[in-house]
């Protein structure tokens, strides 16, 4: 039809709308923790709370497969903090890029 525009595509990285009914008191929940983590960014709350959910699911199913009875809390804490302590000793060890010296 004469006139008519062609309807612009969606920009790159564009994000799905959801309708999300909450309680009042856990909205107030969700945004202060979105201020307190993400500059009141509800919506990366929500994708780092979807995030950890997935590594926890994934990590219950490994452990089920492992064939154990789920880690405590206290085992979990432990654990948790040894993998931050090898990635910290990670990091101090990783080597280095050379610097490219200067024509200078």
């Amino acid at each position: 039809m004469p006139g008519m525009k062609a309807k612009r595509g969606r920009r790159t990285g564009a994000s799905d709308i959801v309708d999300v009914s909450l309680d009042p008191e856990t909205k107030r929940k969700l945004e202060a923790l979105a201020d307190e983590r993400h500059h009141g960014n509800v919506s990366a709350m929500i994708t780092e709370m979807t995030a950890d959910a997935a590594r926890r699911a994934a990590f219950r199913r490994a452990w089920a497969w492992y064939g154990g009875p789920e880690p405590t809390d206290a085992e979990r804490k432990a654990i948790d903090a040894e993998l931050a302590e090898g990635w910290a000793l990670a990091r101090k060890h990783a080597r280095k890029k050379p610097r490219r010296k200067s024509a200078a």
